[in-house]
C-alpha cells in the first residue's frame, strides 16, 4: 500500500505542478521562463529526494525499488542542473522538460502495469492517458517555434495536456486503491 501511496503522490505533484506551470506560461509569457524554471527545478528536485526517501527507507514493494532508485537519481540531476543553468534553461526549456514529462509517463505506465497484475478491472483507457503523455512529451522534445511568445503558448498548452493527464491518472489510481482496498493490503 505505501508503494501505490508513493506513485499517487508522485502523480499528483506531477499533475499539480505541470497545470500550474502551463497556466504561468499562458498568462505571462514573456517573463515565466525564468520564474517556472526556478519554480520546476525546485519541484523536480523535491520529488527526485522523496524518491531517495522511499527507496533507502524500503517503504516500497520490490518490484519499484531500482527504478524508484534511478528516478530518483535522474529527478535530481535534472532539477540540480536546472537550478544551476537558468539562463540556459531559457534555450534548453523544450528539450529538458520534455525529457521529464516522458520519464514522468512511462513512471505512470509501469505503475500501471503493477496494477494490471493485482486487479480485474480495464485500464485500458490509462494507458490511453499514459500514451498521449508520451506523445505530448514527444512533441515538445522537436518543438522549435521560432518566437519566445509562439513558444510559451505552445510549452503552456502541452504543460496543461500534461497535468489534466496525470490529474485523470492520479483520480485513476485514488478510485482503484479504494476499490481494492482490501486486496492491496
Amino acid at each position: 500500500m505505501k508503494t501505490l501511496n508513493k506513485v499517487k503522490m508522485s502523480i499528483w505533484i506531477n499533475a499539480l505542478s505541470a497545470i500550474a506551470i502551463g497556466i504561468l506560461f499562458l498568462i505571462n509569457p514573456q517573463e515565466s521562463f525564468e520564474v517556472v524554471t526556478i519554480i520546476a527545478g525546485i519541484i523536480i528536485t523535491a520529488t527526485g529526494i522523496i524518491d531517495f526517501i522511499y527507496y533507502l527507507n524500503g517503504w516500497l514493494d520490490i518490484y519499484f525499488m531500482k527504478n524508484t532508485l534511478l528516478s530518483g537519481f535522474l529527478k535530481c540531476t535534472l532539477g540540480i542542473f536546472v537550478l544551476t543553468h537558468i539562463p540556459l534553461m531559457t534555450i534548453f526549456f523544450s528539450y529538458i522538460f520534455s525529457l521529464y514529462i516522458i520519464i514522468s509517463a512511462l513512471y505512470c505506465l509501469e505503475a500501471y502495469t503493477f496494477m494490471k497484475s493485482m486487479i480485474t478491472s480495464s485500464i485500458t483507457f490509462d494507458y490511453f492517458i499514459v500514451t498521449i503523455l508520451i506523445f505530448t512529451g514527444l512533441v515538445m522534445f522537436f518543438l522549435a517555434p521560432s518566437t519566445v511568445i509562439s513558444s510559451s503558448f505552445v510549452i503552456g498548452i502541452l504543460f496543461l495536456v500534461n497535468g489534466i493527464g496525470n490529474l485523470l491518472i492520479a483520480l485513476r489510481l485514488t478510485k482503484l486503491t479504494k476499490q481494492y482496498r482490501n486486496y492491496l493490503q
